[in-house]
């Protein structure tokens, strides 16, 4: 099998967790594997030289293998995918760590994991997926099913071997080959990305992979019996509008309606 990195990205509000004994161990139990190598990443926190004594006593007890602030190697990924921080808009939290994940030089295969995340019973999901990847190239992103929406069905086109095919990407958890993310692929535009919670402010990591996958009918395998949890927090971080995107908003809300109508099978039109 492939090798596989574990990253989990951690900041103010998770480093505590994130960096305390035994939280990679309980990934790696939850996916019932061990990782090649476990990295964390460390973003936007106010006490940079406590969180690094944190991070650096993982290491020396070998629990991780490398840490990393996002702030600095940002700008070589942002050189690497060829974005700038203009384009991250006023929102750049939402995709600066997993542009660095991506563009790690590390092993083939990346597992992001959210600091929040958790599956809800053990499932070794990530060796199917990775062996399926390896047979299918169309494949471009890999992940479980989640459980608080019931959305899978809908985006589901056909299913085989315990996965679910569809279109549509979450930056929550995701697998992926490393090289494929870590090119000029985030120009790309698509209206059926419009419905990500955050696209009336600016196109975010979510939003932009989206956009190149279905651009370029590049599809999603869904694990259909592993499942993961997030806390009920989504939009709790999200920052105040101004009017004008308050105007995209109700805008993009209008399109995705009218997409969900429409009787096509074109990827960008497909929600």
């Amino acid at each position: 099998m492939p090798d596989v990195d574990l990253v989990v990205n951690t900041f103010e509000r998770t480093y505590r967790n994130v960096l305390a004994p035994g939280f990679f161990a309980g990934i790696e139990e939850q996916n019932q594997r061990r990782f090649e190598r476990k990295i964390a990443l460390i973003n936007n926190v106010n006490d940079p030289k406590e969180v690094e004594a944190l991070a650096q006593q993982l290491v020396e007890n070998g629990e991780i293998d490398a840490y990393y602030f996002v702030a600095d190697r940002l700008d070589r990924a942002l050189r690497q995918v060829g974005l700038t921080m203009k384009d991250l808009g006023r929102i750049p939290h939402y995709t600066d760590c997993a542009l660095v994940a991506v563009t790690l030089k590390e092993s083939g295969y990346l597992l992001y994991w959210d600091a929040e995340v958790r599956l809800q019973k053990p499932v070794n999901w990530v060796c199917p997926a990775t062996e399926l990847m390896e047979r299918d190239t169309r494949i471009l992103v890999a992940n479980p099913n989640w459980w608080w929406r019931p959305t899978l069905q809908r985006e589901t086109l056909w299913e085989g071997r315990g996965f679910a095919f569809g279109y549509g990407f979450s930056d929550q958890l995701f697998l992926a080959r490393r090289d494929e993310l870590s090119r000029p692929i985030y120009g790309h535009r698509c209206l059926a990305s419009l419905r990500y919670p955050l696209a009336h402010i600016a196109p975010n990591f979510e939003n932009r992979v989206d956009a190149y996958m279905r651009t370029h009918r590049r599809l999603r395998a869904t694990y259909v019996a592993a499942v993961y949890e997030h806390p009920p927090n989504e939009g709790a971080d999200y920052p105040a509008i101004s009017w004008v995107e308050g105007a995209r908003l109700v805008r993009n809300r209008a399109i995705v309606k009218l997409l969900r109508l429409l009787p096509t099978s074109n990827p960008c039109w497909r929600v």
